[in-house]
């Protein structure tokens, strides 16, 4: 797929410029039109898409392969429905472009250009969709290899070198030519490879948690090592179970003060609320899906309104965690974190001085309307962050609940 499209000429919608999988060097020659820099120009104001904004401006300085169309003669031909707004006149300058050279593909996001290019104008186009919604373009936190001769086995741990180029902090799974796990490693920058400890946690709340799989293994390892863990998976994968009953083990061991549980209250994607729910403030955010989270995992909704009244569980919407106090002894958990954009994910990081712990099912589960994968808030947490001597993720793969749920997987 490289190679072929480092054959192509294309003419980029504003909206292909600011996807985070688009590289101008991915392609032959580039045309972009000056209303696209104008709208670039415009949304780097914007504080949920500034950065890429910024990058692609940047990128387009300094590469060689960028053509800027700064005007457009209007013909007979497109004359009729092209004449105002800032998508038709992009969708014109692409059209005149091709007309000189018929190689160039008009690449967009948008259906409706996309229609108006290949139905109205017989302009060769195709949307832009670079692996946006596939799960094995995600950064899973480790890479699984196979080692299936003794000596290259005792090689690896002699050298410990980093010969599958792992960043720091991501994990190594090693499985024989059978598939069995044989050893698991967290590659640290200056350190090598570091082991695992499969021993996990105890508390009054949860009783003893143990891992259940090598990804459970790692899991318990971030939320150990690292001082931002981010976790997701499907439901069922255990990524609320395991953050819940790590903070509930540091809160009764002393180590943490309090979690300061964050979340975007979302329903349902294609339902609606029932509205207003009567009570005080934490009894209206228990009625809601937080609520149910949370009693479903503790078991009693009584112990979570006597973790709260305790100040042990503090209850904060998203839109309101501008206005929070952290200190470093308290943990940030952000659940359901599918649901949070980017602005939201940036805002509640800039709030933390002690441990993160980011999870949800950005897969499978997005409930926010309007949502996608550009503006998604865990995947742009793990493109920056990743590599960091901070940040840890995993993607949890097993999922422990009854096997109707795989098969709904399929619905």
């Amino acid at each position: 797929m490289q190679d072929e499209r480092k054959t192509l000429k294309v003419f980029c919608d504003t909206n292909v410029l600011l996807n985070s999988k688009f590289n101008l060097q991915d392609y032959q020659k580039v045309y972009i039109s000056i209303v696209s820099i104008e709208e670039l120009d415009k949304l780097k104001r914007d504080e949920r898409i500034s950065y890429q904004a910024r990058k692609i401006i940047k990128d387009i300085k300094f590469a060689d392969n960028v053509v800027i169309i700064t005007k457009s003669d209007f013909n007979t031909t497109n004359r009729l429905f092209l004449e105002h707004g800032n998508d038709n006149a992009i969708l014109n300058m692409a059209y005149d472009v091709f007309i000189d050279d018929n190689e160039v593909l008009f690449l967009s996001d948008d259906y409706n250009l996309i229609v108006k290019a290949d139905k109205g104008l017989g302009l060769p186009c195709k949307m832009f969709e670079f692996k946006d919604d596939k799960s094995d373009d995600i950064y899973t936190g480790y890479k699984e290899v196979c080692i299936s001769e003794d000596e290259e086995l005792a090689k690896h741990y002699e050298t410990s070198e980093n010969r599958w180029g792992l960043l720091n902090n991501e994990y190594l799974i090693i499985k024989d030519k059978d598939g069995n796990v044989v050893d698991k490693q967290r590659y640290v920058e200056g350190k090598g490879f570091v082991q695992l400890n499969s021993k996990g946690f105890k508390s009054i709340y949860f009783g003893d948690i143990k891992p259940r799989d090598v990804y459970q293994i790692m899991a318990i390892d971030s939320l150990n090592n690292s001082d931002f863990t981010l976790l997701f998976g499907k439901s069922g994968s255990a990524k609320t179970l395991l953050s819940l009953s790590w903070i509930m083990h540091n809160i009764q061991t002393g180590k943490i003060n309090k979690a300061v549980i964050v979340f975007n209250s979302v329903p349902l994607k294609n339902n609606k609320s029932q509205g207003f729910y009567p009570g005080d403030r934490n009894q209206k955010l228990l009625q809601s899906s937080l609520g149910g989270i949370l009693s479903s995992k503790f078991g009693d909704m009584t112990i979570v309104e006597s973790l709260i009244t305790q100040g042990k569980l503090l209850l904060i919407p998203s839109a309101e965690i501008r206005g929070i106090e952290i200190s470093d002894s308290d943990v940030i958990f952000v659940t359901e974190a599918q649901n949070t954009d980017i602005y939201t994910m940036k805002t509640i990081i800039q709030r933390a001085k002690g441990k993160i712990i980011v999870e949800g099912d950005m897969l499978e589960q997005q409930d926010l309307m309007h949502s996608n994968n550009r503006d998604n808030g865990m995947r742009r947490v793990i493109e920056v962050f990743k590599g960091s001597q901070y940040f840890s993720c995993v993607k949890l793969k097993n999922r422990y609940r009854h096997p109707m749920g795989d098969l709904a997987d399929k619905m």
